[in-house]
């Protein structure tokens, strides 16, 4: 097979594509990665888990729930011991474990976190985040598991008054969890404080048997068969009395005595879940690039027809690259530059959270709301595009990409439930707009908008509801001012019109898709604004200067692409701009394009992911797709062994039925 021309010509394809390149890869992979030292800790990493044979994924297709559950125990049994061999550090523990959700920020006081935390990081207990119930989800508020302070005996009795108050879907707890951080309703004499985090001890230790009132399992397969080597499980407590000193109490505190000391925010409780949706949009930003990378190196290298198209065969005449269509460009592209959109947007998120962090340490608040609505609004967008993206990107490679070694239905089916936990997407929507209507209310009464995020409403006050005035629609869509100003508009035009059906009396349960599209608007407007500062920073920062000029029609085509297709109706809707200039807005759109697909195998190479990472036969580093799933093929057990031998014998048991046989013989078949 390697003498045939059409395989070696893949390899050629690929290589070609990348010389193509008018940038430094490896520049722009320092810069995307956090710089050259984190890139080199991160290989460091890489080449400790792939000289391990055990966290081979070939055999994983091939394997039942149950199979794949026990081989991850046996990977983090050995990741444990690696992490003890090699001596490692917080942050090396902390990348190792990165598929882990580690209970950030700490709830807890000092000695708390010095008592759990350190438990846990010897794993001599393992712990789990337990706040979904069967009957809730997305409403903290309204959970039933109870936690109800017993002076007497100072302690907390844990307690689930019916199966909805059964927690579900937690991560961890089917199998393998000693130990679970409990979101239950705080009672104190018969009054609720909301919901407040409880370690409650679930297994032993000892024999990994549930501890005397609780009783806990997994609750089976998922979706797709997405996330089948993690046991997600359920809990349910009958009356399980817990210590008071197990009420994680940095921000909230309970004395013996029976005195509540609230938190300075009601919503302190719930900074787990913030640093999580500020985590899930990092993830759908590199889980989006792994997409696209094996989408456009697959693509490249596939040759199907000729273009233009041609009845006459020519051997001659190779047939042409999938990429070179424009339909796969026009698919592809706009998901590429929405991947590095949110690398950017999730690492100025990361800045924010960690400010946010800082001021909660002396008892400011401030940032909360702020923080709190830009994550929810970048979490809903980010898992939304993400996961579209991502079977759009199966779509574009053809009938391969159904395959599972395409790579691209596992990103699919392990991240499409981000719509749904840390809140699902359509409820977090109905808060950032809650946000910005508040927001909006000085704009009502003639003052400034003090949040940053939310400045756009300022634009109201000039009191116009003209679509934006181009000059050159072609030349003037690339302005980043102009690109902002857009943007701007769209927003505060859309937040606005909420506000005026709520005060004509329309229910706010009967305006749940217009905040659907502020929540949009508004993720949409931060990632530009985040992308157009990367640009201004890149260009006054020496070593990335020469990558600005690549990552400005990176953020062009993510501007265009939104304006002209996936929102487009939300910016006609609120006459932002005057349909008559669409076609003009669509030429630059194609123009840009072509230029981020002359870079596009370069572009995904400066993503960084080795083959493990990607575990892909069809988009692969050297672009030798065919080859690359033949052999996945062959490692089937069902072509070979005592599969086989099965299936086989039943089959002729079909074939040989009756006088089958005689028949075949008589008819020469």
């Amino acid at each position: 097979m390697s003498n045939n021309k059409t395989l070696a010509q893949m390899n050629t394809d690929i290589e070609e594509a990348r010389q193509k390149a008018n940038f430094s890869i490896n520049s722009m992979l320092n810069m995307l990665r956090g710089g050259e030292e984190a890139v080199k800790k991160l290989n460091d990493l890489r080449q400790l888990a792939e000289n391990e044979p055990i966290f081979s994924k070939a055999e994983t297709p091939f394997q039942s729930r149950q199979e794949q559950l026990y081989h991850s125990l046996l990977i983090s049994k050995r990741m444990i011991e690696l992490i003890e061999e090699k001596n490692m550090d917080d942050e090396q523990f902390a990348n190792l474990f990165r598929h882990i959700e580690l209970l950030t920020p700490a709830q807890g006081t000092t000695e708390q976190s010095d008592k759990w935390y350190t438990a846990a990081k010897r794993h001599a207990i393992i712990g789990c985040y337990a706040q979904t119930e069967l009957g809730h989800g997305s409403n903290v508020l309204g959970l039933n598991t109870v936690a109800v302070y017993d002076q007497k005996s100072d302690e907390f009795v844990v307690h689930s008054p019916d199966i909805t108050a059964a927690k579900w879907w937690i991560g961890g707890l089917g199998v393998a969890c000693t130990h679970a951080v409990v979101q239950a309703q705080l009672i104190i004499n018969d009054k609720s404080h909301g919901p407040h985090l409880f370690i409650v001890p679930v297994r032993s230790p000892f024999d990994l048997k549930p501890c005397r009132g609780i009783t806990v399992g997994d609750i089976g397969p998922k979706a797709y068969g997405g996330f089948a080597t993690t046991d997600n499980g359920f809990a349910l407590f009958d009356h399980v009395r817990i210590p008071r000193d197990n009420m994680l109490m940095k921000f909230a505190h309970l004395s013996k005595e029976g005195k509540y000391t609230p938190p300075i925010h009601m919503k302190l409780s719930y900074g787990s879940m913030v640093k999580l949706r500020v985590d899930i949009v990092t993830d759908a930003a590199w889980k989006l690039g792994k997409a696209v990378t094996i989408a456009t190196r697959y693509c490249t290298v596939r040759r199907q027809f000729h273009n233009p198209p041609s009845f006459k065969f020519d051997n001659n005449r190779p047939e042409a690259q999938v990429i070179s269509y424009s339909s796969v460009q026009h698919r592809l592209m706009p998901l590429l530059s929405t991947a590095y959109a949110l690398i950017i947007s999730g690492e100025a998120m990361y800045t924010k959270f960690n400010t946010l962090m800082e001021q909660l340490e002396v008892n400011n608040a401030t940032m909360l709301p702020e923080v709190h609505a830009t994550s929810c609004a970048l979490k809903s967008w980010s898992t939304r595009r993400s996961t579209d993206g991502m079977e759009e990107c199966r779509k574009a490679m053809g009938g391969h990409g159904y395959s599972i070694f395409s790579g691209v239905s596992e990103l699919f089916a392990t991240f499409v439930p981000s719509n749904t936990y840390e809140g699902d997407n359509f409820v977090l929507a109905q808060q950032v707009a809650r946000f910005l209507l508040k927001q909006l209310q000085n704009v009502v009464q003639g003052k400034e908008v003090t949040s940053t995020t939310a400045e756009y409403l300022n634009t109201l006050a000039e009191g116009t509801t003209n679509p934006y005035e181009f000059q050159n629609p072609n030349e003037e869509i690339l302005d980043p001012n102009v690109q902002l100003k857009i943007f701007s508009m769209r927003s505060a035009r859309l937040v606005a019109d909420l506000g005026q059906q709520l005060q004509s009396g329309r229910e706010w349960s009967d305006l749940n898709m217009e905040c659907w599209s502020v929540n949009l608007a508004h993720a949409e407007y931060l990632i530009l604004k985040d992308m157009i500062c990367k640009v201004d920073t890149m260009r006054a920062t020496p070593e990335q200067a020469e990558l600005a000029d690549t990552m400005k029609t990176i953020s062009d085509l993510f501007c265009l692409s939104t304006l002209g297709y996936s929102s487009l109706a939300t910016f006609l809707s609120t006459s932002t701009i005057h349909p008559s200039d669409l076609s003009r807005l669509n030429e630059q759109y194609r123009a840009t394009i072509a230029k981020v697909a002359d870079n596009a195998v370069a572009l995904t190479d400066s993503f960084g992911f080795t083959d493990h990472e990607l575990n892909t036969a069809l988009g692969k580093k050297d672009g030798r797709a065919y080859e690359h799933l033949w052999d996945a093929v062959q490692k089937n057990p069902i072509n070979h062994g005592e599969e086989n031998e099965k299936l086989t014998k039943l089959v002729l048991n079909i074939l040989h039925s009756g006088n089958n046989l005689e028949y075949v013989k008589a008819s020469k078949l």
